[in-house]
């Protein structure tokens, strides 16, 4: 009843309203009115729902339901970086004009970091007192610090960084003081400053191979690079963006992500956070800090749903039955983890190469010592670019020793790269097994007050010293301002330098040795290195640029021991002679030796990229996969690989450039 008198009521009220409008004449006023009550009328109306049409991508069948047909990455792209910084220990090669911007900038950051004689840089021997005074320091220079960021990034991950000079003649011997990075090119004045991702430090490498003068070509004195210097402090989150905004389908996503990547320690947050019903923010775990790039690959190929095994046999088919697919099939299997493996080992045998490889790919990296066999087989017999991944791949199985003997078999081929592909992959199994004694060790001793170290610690103490007479062959020692010489016994002699990543003076051979007669010499005879008779001593000169002292002796033919005795600075705890010469400076010293033909065995380096990667970046271009210490560059040989010793030309030796493919997929935890 009271429903219905309200009813009657209302439409009442209606014929009053319009009796109103009618006596004023007012049509307008009139509609108005209507249109008002009309609306309140109808505000208890529930709205209809809005058809929505889902994105629906055009991917291949067996790619249906993975992460990457669903979503795209965000913040994916590698990261350009720079700031300005100061160099210190100079030649006396620093302190030249600079511009006023760039000036009133570091006399900023001088002021601000409290740098000065009675602080940091007093182990520099600077006895400058103001900015102003310091910038004028003949030792000192400013320098523009560039690098390449790998995508996603994890905090303490270490890279290569570049670095020009602004006010100097040559970075000859100079080491880099800690200078913050920001997100693209720093500019010297006005402009709204980036943020600060990571911070770069440590002596600079000179490319002795370059030609002076030839800026394109090459890296000169006035400009070199910090091997592995820079290091992320404040990382860049990483966003998978879905397709379709659907909370139900984030949040599957999402629990598909942590059970591949479960949390390795309780202190970490998950790997996967959904944000929203289109963003899920992920993070790269600390197993993948060394190549996050593998990680994003990884999860790009993540399967959403669905039970594993059942994948796995639609994987193995596709890659039987469309062999193009192979390659993406096979990271399928590998983001499956190490429950796909029964199903993966079906194609061990397989009579294709391509579905084959596939699997033995992904049962490597998922550590799978059943694909050891058909690997070894590879390694052995195989040509090309499956040759050499097949090397590379052996180095991540957990195989026993035959891997390793198999290896150290491919260290006797004459073809370089193969030589150096067995090497890389002989130093990945003699760190393992160093770091799981040194674990076994630190766990079985009974001393309750024995120094224990983290699991971080143990990893670069593992990787910095590995002791002679390993299955591997392969030993290491840790030199000067922080390289490695690393010795290899096997195949002919090689003297083999790293210019990306941790430096590395690598001699292969059982006796690498200066050949006599001989006449070196270097740095306009600052150093000079002479045999008159092939009978008689070995006699070295050495001025020393800082102090002027003389340095004269005899010394040992081993390349090995010279390498130590140059790297070697005497110390009242180990008072052995030596020179103490850097990295950069070790090297331009054997790369003399071998010009003048001092010695027994070839030489060659890799080719530095990250000018041209730089150069690529500062111009707009994408870089398709930025440089990390993961990465090979072309290797130069500075002597045929065809014979021990080959025949040198009039004019000069000429260069053969040889392309080292990117190393496949590393053994990670699952």
């Amino acid at each position: 009843m009271r429903a219905g008198s309200a009813r009657r009521s209302a439409v009442l009220h209606v014929i009053r309203v319009l009796e109103v409008a009618e006596a004023m004449r007012n049509g307008i006023l009139a509609c108005g009115l209507i249109g008002f009550i009309l609306a309140g009328c109808a505000a208890d109306e529930k709205p209809k729902p809005r058809a929505v049409t889902p994105i629906v991508r055009d991917v291949a069948p067996p790619l249906r339901g993975t992460v990457g047909a669903e979503s795209s990455f965000r913040n994916i792209d590698p990261v350009l970086v720079s700031g300005y910084g100061l160099v210190v220990g100079l030649q006396g090669t620093g302190g030249l004009q600079l511009d006023d911007g760039i000036s009133a900038l570091m006399e900023r950051e001088i002021q601000l970091r409290d740098i000065s004689s009675a602080n940091e840089y007093k182990w520099q021997s600077i006895d400058k007192t103001t900015p102003k005074q310091l910038l004028k320091d003949k030792n000192v220079a400013v320098v523009y610090v560039q690098a390449l960021v790998a995508p996603g990034a994890p905090r303490g991950m270490h890279f290569d960084v570049f670095v020009r000079a602004v006010n100097a003649s040559s970075l000859e011997g100079g080491k880099l003081w800690t200078t913050a990075l920001q997100l693209g090119q720093t500019k010297p004045s006005g402009g709204p400053r980036g943020k600060v991702v990571a911070q770069a430090y440590g002596p600079i490498f000179i490319n002795p191979f370059s030609d002076p003068g030839k800026e394109g070509t090459g890296v000169t004195a006035t400009a070199g690079r910090v091997l592995d210097g820079g290091v992320m402090v404040n990382p860049m989150p990483l966003e998978v963006v879905l397709d379709n905004n659907f909370h139900t389908r984030a949040r599957a996503i999402t629990s598909a992500i942590n059970s591949r990547f479960p949390e390795e320690t309780p202190e970490r947050a998950p790997v996967a956070r959904g944000r929203t019903g289109q963003i899920v923010e992920i993070s790269v775990p600390e197993s993948y800090r060394s190549d996050p790039i593998e990680f994003l690959k990884l999860v790009q190929y993540v399967q959403i749903d669905g039970p594993i095994q059942r994948y796995a046999q639609r994987y193995v088919e596709a890659a039987k039955a469309e062999p193009f697919l192979a390659s993406e099939m096979s990271w399928c299997m590998e983001a499956l983890g190490d429950q796909a493996l029964p199903i993966i080992r079906e194609l061990y045998d397989y009579n294709e190469i391509a579905p084959r490889y596939a699997a033995l790919r992904a049962g490597a990296s998922l550590g799978d010592p059943l694909a050891a066999d058909a690997l070894k087989k590879l390694a052995l017999e195989g040509r090309g670019a499956e040759r050499l991944d097949a090397i590379l791949l052996l180095g991540k199985i957990s195989a026993g020793p035959t891997v390793d003997l198999t290896l150290r078999d491919l260290l006797q081929e004459r073809p370089l790269l193969v030589r150096v592909t067995a090497y890389e992959a002989l130093a990945e199994r003699a760190e393992r097994n160093r770091l799981n004694r040194l674990l076994r060790e630190q766990l079985t001793n009974p001393d309750p007050n024995a120094i224990r170290l983290s699991p971080t610690q143990l990893q670069v103490l593992a990787e910095s010293d590995i002791p002679a007479g390993s299955i591997q062959g392969v030993s290491r020692k840790r030199l000067g301002d922080g390289f490695f010489l690393d010795r290899v016994q096997g195949g002919d002699g090689l003297v083999y330098i790293t210019q990306q990543g941790t430096p590395r003076v690598v001699v292969f051979g059982q006796d690498p040795k200066l050949l006599k007669p001989m006449f070196a010499s270097a740095w306009s005879d600052r150093l000079m290195i002479n045999a008159q008779t092939a009978d008689g001593p070995i006699k070295l000169f050495y001025r020393d640029w800082k102090t002027g002292a003389i340095t004269q002796q005899d010394i040992e033919p081993e390349l090995p021991k010279l390498i130590e005795f140059f790297a070697h600075s005497p110390t009242p705890e180990d008072p052995r002679p030596g020179l103490g010469l850097s990295y950069s400076e070790v090297v331009g010293a054997l790369y003399a030796i071998h010009k003048a033909g001092g010695m027994n065995c070839n030489f060659a380096t890799e080719r530095d990229r990250l000018l041209a990667a730089l150069t690529a970046a500062n111009a707009g271009q994408r870089k398709e996969r930025p440089e990390t210490t993961k990465d090979r560059a072309e290797i130069v040989v500075l002597e045929s690989p065809e014979a021990t010793l080959a025949p040198r030309e009039e004019g000069g030796l000429k260069p053969i450039i040889v392309p080292i493919p990117r190393e496949t997929a590393p053994n990670k935890k699952k």
